[in-house]
């Protein structure tokens, strides 16, 4: 996906709920997203349950319970080279035992 001139924001536990209408919002208003979800197949349906635009979001894997994860995540979007304008943390996580 390019992002073009869009601003860039990536939005956490963006499958569903607050970050799901978050993600919503922001394509709507003009933004590319990074949906970035522990359940990518999770995020795809809900992506596709708000018929949200291919050109306005990507998916990528992120599992705030994961320092590996995480690290995955950041090293992935660095090598974008690409400015972030916001960052929605709204993903909870869970100790797992």
């Amino acid at each position: 996906m390019t992002i073009a001139n869009k601003p860039l924001a990536i939005v956490t536990g963006a499958s569903s709920g607050i970050g799901l209408q978050a993600t919503r919002a922001l394509i709507d208003k003009g933004w590319y997203v990074i949906m970035a979800c522990r359940d990518l197949e999770k995020a795809q349906q809900a992506a596709r349950s708000l018929d949200l635009p291919d050109h306005g979001f990507e998916i990528a894997h992120l599992d705030l319970g994961s320092l590996d994860s995480v690290r995955t995540f950041h090293t992935a979007f660095h090598a974008k080279d690409q400015a972030l304008d916001a960052l929605v943390c709204n993903a909870a996580t869970y100790l797992r035992n």
